[in-house]
Formats: structure tokens, C-alpha cells, sequence
């Protein structure tokens, strides 16, 4: 999914493209609306979306006065504009995608096409970075992992892992600095993946990171940093408290 904001002053305007990329664009997920640059600014710091929607035109701010606050852009863009001038002459030389109002759903699925390519190079180029930094530094807990997850792959470092649930057939990671993630990877996928990396899979619905123990109880259980505490299967005790002498 293309997790998507739209900046526009106008409610109406607004409201008909959140409208026409819900029939029109299924890929898309509109995660957030903002009717000034002020407020979108916000939105992209607390969300940090994919793509952006903007309104070229705008009181106080116009879209490029928003753009220009930033340092770097992480997001694709696509321009919204009534006014076919020089500025859209800038923007197609530029290649960036753009639609004219009033809006024809044609050119609307033919920009979130282009910027959906755009959006999964840069997710390619990306996750090679990753592949590379992880073969040359094998164990290191500052390598990063991608995570299947309902909005996209998520990229973690696998020292901010807590811990992963088995639930059902996906899984849950836990994570030290945000919310949990769910994963389409069932738990044995896991254990896989970080295996090298001091994980433990104490359970067969639990894999915990050994870096993240707080201590462990003569009752059998391990009780996480985050207070989360984690049962160890009898079968694995021993050979569990052998991995915790060699840390």
C-alpha cells in the first residue's frame, strides 16, 4: 500500500480526490488530510507517508512554500493545480507527477502509477543498502531487517527487538522505541532471521532477544525490559541457561 496524505484548502476539493483515489487507486491509502501547509508539515512528521497530494495554490503558504521548509524530501509528491502556467511548466520538467483540477480519473491513475514506480525503487534501492550493510557487518545489532507489514516493509534495527509473539499465523514484534509491529512472517521465519543475532526462541510462540532480559525467575519465566514476562518451555530451560552464562 501507497500511504498517502492530501493538502488542499478547499473541504470540497479535499474530500473529491480522497473520493476518486478510493475508486479509482486501491493501492493507495489515504492515512491523513490537512487544509494548510502548517497542518500537513505535522502530518508528514507524525506519519511520514509515501506521497503527498499538494495543492499548489494555497493562502499564506502555497504547496512550494511547504516543500521548502523541509531539508530533505523522503516523500513522492504529486501536484494538484488549477492553473496550467509557469509553475507547471517547473513541475514537468522536473518529471514530478502532477493532475490538473478539475481532476480526470485517468491522469489521476496515470500519476499515482508513475509515483507507485518511483515509491518501489526507492524501496528496492533501499532494502539493498540494508542487504549490503548486513553481509558486511554478519551479528551486528545495528543491521537492519525488513518486515512485511499491512502498510509496507518496515525496516528495524534488530537490536530495537524486544521480542516476537507467534500469533496465529503471523507475528508480533515488539519494539523498543514505537508500537508493535504485526508481520505476515509467521514465527519460525524469525527465528530464522535472527538467528545470529542473540535471539532466543524460548517457546514455540516465543523468541526473545537475550539483550533485553531483565532476569529469570526459578519458576521458569523470563521477565523482559519491558516488563513483559515470557514462559520457557521445560524442554529448553537447560539449554536456555547455558546461552545465558555466555552472554
Amino acid at each position: 500500500m501507497i500511504r498517502a496524505i492530501v493538502v488542499d484548502d478547499e473541504p470540497k476539493a479535499r474530500e473529491l480526490l480522497a473520493n476518486k483515489l478510493t475508486k479509482n487507486c486501491p493501492q493507495v491509502l489515504v492515512i491523513g488530510i490537512a487544509e494548510s501547509a502548517e497542518v500537513a508539515r505535522d502530518l508528514v512528521d507524525k506519519e511520514k507517508p509515501d506521497l503527498v497530494f499538494l495543492d499548489v495554490a494555497m493562502p499564506g503558504e502555497s504547496g512550494f512554500d511547504f516543500l521548502k521548509k523541509f531539508s530533505s524530501l523522503d516523500f513522492e509528491i504529486i501536484f494538484v493545480t488549477g492553473f496550467n502556467d509557469y509553475a507547471l511548466d517547473a513541475i514537468k520538467f522536473c518529471a514530478i507527477g502532477y493532475v490538473l483540477k478539475p481532476i480526470r480519473n485517468a491522469d489521476l491513475i496515470e500519476a499515482v502509477d508513475n509515483a507507485h514506480r518511483r515509491i518501489l525503487d526507492k524501496r528496492m534501492l533501499e532494502r539493498n543498502q540494508h542487504f549490503l550493510t548486513n553481509i558486511n557487518n554478519p551479528g551486528s545489532p545495528s543491521n537492519r531487517i525488513g518486515i512485511p507489514t499491512t502498510e509496507g516493509l518496515e525496516f528495524v534495527s534488530t537490536s530495537e527487538i524486544i521480542r516476537c509473539e507467534g500469533v496465529q499465523r503471523c507475528t508480533k514484534v515488539h519494539l523498543t522505541s514505537r508500537k508493535s509491529l504485526i508481520s505476515s512472517y509467521n514465527l519460525g521465519v524469525f527465528v530464522k532471521l535472527l538467528k545470529g543475532y542473540g535471539f532466543y526462541d524460548v517457546h514455540k510462540s516465543h523468541l526473545i532477544n537475550l539483550a533485553q532480559i531483565k532476569r529469570y525467575n526459578r519458576t521458569g519465566e523470563v521477565e523482559m525490559l519491558d516488563n513483559s514476562v515470557i514462559p520457557v518451555s521445560r524442554r529448553r530451560r537447560n539449554d536456555f541457561l547455558e546461552q545465558l552464562q555466555r552472554i
